[in-house]
Protein backbone atom coordinates (compact mmCIF):
# COMPACT_ATOMS: atom_id res chain seq x y z
CA UNK A 1 0.00 0.00 0.00
CA UNK A 2 1.78 3.47 -1.07
CA UNK A 3 1.90 6.51 1.30
CA UNK A 4 -0.68 8.17 -0.51
CA UNK A 5 -3.37 5.82 -0.29
CA UNK A 6 -2.62 5.37 3.35
CA UNK A 7 -2.81 9.00 3.53
CA UNK A 8 -6.69 9.53 2.04
CA UNK A 9 -8.13 8.32 5.62
CA UNK A 10 -6.65 11.25 7.29
CA UNK A 11 -7.53 13.31 4.59
CA UNK A 12 -11.34 12.01 5.04
CA UNK A 13 -11.71 11.83 8.83
CA UNK A 14 -10.00 15.44 8.81
CA UNK A 15 -12.55 16.78 6.58
CA UNK A 16 -15.12 15.02 7.98
CA UNK A 17 -14.48 16.44 11.54
CA UNK A 18 -14.43 19.66 10.28
CA UNK A 19 -17.77 19.58 7.95
CA UNK A 20 -19.33 17.94 11.80
CA UNK A 21 -17.86 20.90 13.77
CA UNK A 22 -19.70 23.23 10.99
CA UNK A 23 -22.68 21.32 11.14
CA UNK A 24 -22.85 21.70 14.78
CA UNK A 25 -21.72 25.64 14.82
CA UNK A 26 -24.74 26.56 12.80
CA UNK A 27 -27.17 24.20 13.31
CA UNK A 28 -26.95 23.77 17.53
CA UNK A 29 -30.28 23.32 17.68
CA UNK A 30 -30.62 19.90 15.59
CA UNK A 31 -27.40 18.81 16.86
CA UNK A 32 -29.26 18.78 20.29
CA UNK A 33 -32.27 17.36 19.21
CA UNK A 34 -29.98 14.37 17.67
CA UNK A 35 -27.69 13.62 20.38
CA UNK A 36 -31.04 13.40 22.58
CA UNK A 37 -33.03 11.72 20.10
CA UNK A 38 -30.44 9.09 20.21
CA UNK A 39 -29.57 8.77 23.27
CA UNK A 40 -33.69 8.08 24.08
CA UNK A 41 -33.12 5.06 21.37
CA UNK A 42 -29.89 3.76 23.36
CA UNK A 43 -31.79 3.77 26.71
CA UNK A 44 -34.92 2.26 24.94
CA UNK A 45 -33.02 -0.66 23.12
CA UNK A 46 -31.15 -0.55 26.37
CA UNK A 47 -34.12 -1.05 29.00
CA UNK A 48 -35.95 -3.65 26.57
CA UNK A 49 -32.66 -6.02 26.27
CA UNK A 50 -32.13 -5.69 30.43
CA UNK A 51 -36.14 -7.00 30.57
CA UNK A 52 -35.87 -9.98 27.91
CA UNK A 53 -32.24 -10.49 30.16
CA UNK A 54 -34.53 -10.86 33.35
CA UNK A 55 -37.17 -12.80 31.35
CA UNK A 56 -34.50 -15.48 30.39
CA UNK A 57 -32.87 -15.26 34.14
CA UNK A 58 -36.47 -16.50 35.50
CA UNK A 59 -36.57 -19.10 33.25
CA UNK A 60 -32.89 -20.68 34.40
CA UNK A 61 -33.88 -20.06 37.60
CA UNK A 62 -37.23 -22.27 37.25
CA UNK A 63 -35.07 -24.69 35.45
CA UNK A 64 -32.38 -25.19 37.64
CA UNK A 65 -35.05 -25.10 41.43
CA UNK A 66 -33.96 -21.94 42.60
CA UNK A 67 -37.37 -20.78 42.96
CA UNK A 68 -38.32 -17.32 41.86
CA UNK A 69 -36.05 -14.51 40.56
CA UNK A 70 -33.97 -14.60 43.72
CA UNK A 71 -33.59 -11.14 43.50
CA UNK A 72 -33.52 -10.12 39.58
CA UNK A 73 -36.45 -8.19 40.10
CA UNK A 74 -34.60 -5.07 40.19
CA UNK A 75 -33.08 -5.77 36.81
CA UNK A 76 -36.73 -5.77 35.57
CA UNK A 77 -37.38 -2.44 37.49
CA UNK A 78 -33.77 -0.69 36.03
CA UNK A 79 -35.25 -1.82 32.87
CA UNK A 80 -38.28 -0.32 32.94
CA UNK A 81 -36.96 3.01 34.46
CA UNK A 82 -34.55 3.56 31.86
CA UNK A 83 -37.08 2.47 28.80
CA UNK A 84 -39.62 4.75 30.06
CA UNK A 85 -36.79 7.30 30.12
CA UNK A 86 -35.60 6.55 26.53
CA UNK A 87 -39.52 6.86 25.26
CA UNK A 88 -39.25 10.65 27.31
CA UNK A 89 -35.98 11.11 25.27
CA UNK A 90 -37.45 10.23 21.88
CA UNK A 91 -40.18 12.57 22.57
CA UNK A 92 -38.44 15.64 23.70
CA UNK A 93 -34.83 15.36 22.47
CA UNK A 94 -33.40 18.79 23.63
CA UNK A 95 -34.60 17.44 27.64
CA UNK A 96 -31.15 15.33 27.16
CA UNK A 97 -29.22 18.76 26.52
CA UNK A 98 -31.13 20.63 29.37
CA UNK A 99 -29.96 18.19 31.71
CA UNK A 100 -26.51 17.79 30.93
CA UNK A 101 -26.34 21.86 30.92
CA UNK A 102 -28.08 21.70 34.20
CA UNK A 103 -25.35 18.94 35.48
CA UNK A 104 -22.52 21.40 34.00
CA UNK A 105 -24.06 24.14 35.47
CA UNK A 106 -24.13 22.66 39.10
CA UNK A 107 -20.59 20.89 38.30
CA UNK A 108 -19.17 24.79 37.23
CA UNK A 109 -20.68 26.55 40.60
CA UNK A 110 -19.15 23.65 43.05
CA UNK A 111 -15.87 24.29 41.24
CA UNK A 112 -15.90 27.71 41.30
CA UNK A 113 -16.60 28.06 44.91
CA UNK A 114 -13.93 25.59 45.57
CA UNK A 115 -11.20 27.77 43.32
CA UNK A 116 -12.37 31.06 44.73
CA UNK A 117 -11.84 29.70 48.51
CA UNK A 118 -8.89 28.22 47.19
CA UNK A 119 -7.75 31.94 45.71
CA UNK A 120 -8.21 33.23 48.73
CA UNK A 121 -5.70 31.17 50.47
CA UNK A 122 -3.74 32.17 47.79
CA UNK A 123 -2.67 35.99 49.17
CA UNK A 124 -0.79 34.51 51.75
CA UNK A 125 1.53 32.67 49.85
CA UNK A 126 2.71 35.69 48.09
CA UNK A 127 1.80 34.45 44.67
CA UNK A 128 1.86 36.72 42.55
CA UNK A 129 -1.31 35.87 39.73
CA UNK A 130 -3.41 35.28 42.85
CA UNK A 131 -6.05 37.82 41.13
CA UNK A 132 -6.26 35.80 37.72
CA UNK A 133 -7.25 32.87 40.09
CA UNK A 134 -9.78 34.59 41.97
CA UNK A 135 -11.21 35.91 38.45
CA UNK A 136 -11.50 32.83 37.15
CA UNK A 137 -13.17 31.35 39.77
CA UNK A 138 -15.97 34.12 40.00
CA UNK A 139 -16.11 33.37 35.57
CA UNK A 140 -16.57 29.73 36.54
CA UNK A 141 -19.29 30.49 39.49
CA UNK A 142 -21.15 33.21 36.70
CA UNK A 143 -21.25 30.11 34.46
CA UNK A 144 -22.46 28.18 36.28
CA UNK A 145 -25.36 30.43 37.19
CA UNK A 146 -26.21 31.02 33.52
CA UNK A 147 -26.55 27.56 32.76
CA UNK A 148 -28.86 27.12 35.43
CA UNK A 149 -31.00 30.13 34.36
CA UNK A 150 -30.99 29.26 31.11
CA UNK A 151 -30.04 25.60 30.28
CA UNK A 152 -31.32 25.78 26.60
CA UNK A 153 -28.84 28.43 25.46
CA UNK A 154 -26.10 27.33 27.60
CA UNK A 155 -26.49 24.10 25.71
CA UNK A 156 -26.39 25.57 22.42
CA UNK A 157 -23.44 27.27 23.54
CA UNK A 158 -21.55 24.52 24.38
CA UNK A 159 -22.76 22.97 20.98
CA UNK A 160 -21.39 25.99 18.98
CA UNK A 161 -17.59 25.43 21.13
CA UNK A 162 -17.88 21.74 20.59
CA UNK A 163 -18.06 22.88 17.16
CA UNK A 164 -15.53 25.02 16.95
CA UNK A 165 -13.39 22.37 18.42
CA UNK A 166 -14.01 20.07 15.72
CA UNK A 167 -13.46 22.38 13.07
CA UNK A 168 -9.66 23.36 14.44
CA UNK A 169 -9.03 19.91 15.19
CA UNK A 170 -10.53 18.55 11.35
CA UNK A 171 -8.18 21.02 10.03
CA UNK A 172 -5.27 20.43 12.24
CA UNK A 173 -5.86 16.88 11.08
CA UNK A 174 -5.49 17.83 7.39
CA UNK A 175 -2.77 19.87 7.98
CA UNK A 176 -0.70 17.71 10.32
CA UNK A 177 -0.87 15.13 7.21
CA UNK A 178 0.11 17.78 4.65
CA UNK A 179 3.24 19.00 6.84
CA UNK A 180 4.32 14.92 6.66
CA UNK A 181 3.59 14.88 3.01
CA UNK A 182 6.59 16.96 2.31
Amino acid sequence: MSKQIARVPTYISGFLTALAGIFFFLFPEAVSGIIGLLWGIVLVVAGIAGAVDYMISIKHFKEAGYGNAAGAEIVLVYSVIISVLGIIFVFRPNLVMQLLSFTIGVYFIIDGIVKFRHSTLVPSAKDPLWYIMLMLSVALFVAGVALLINPFNGTLTVIRFAGIAFIISGIESIAEESWKKR
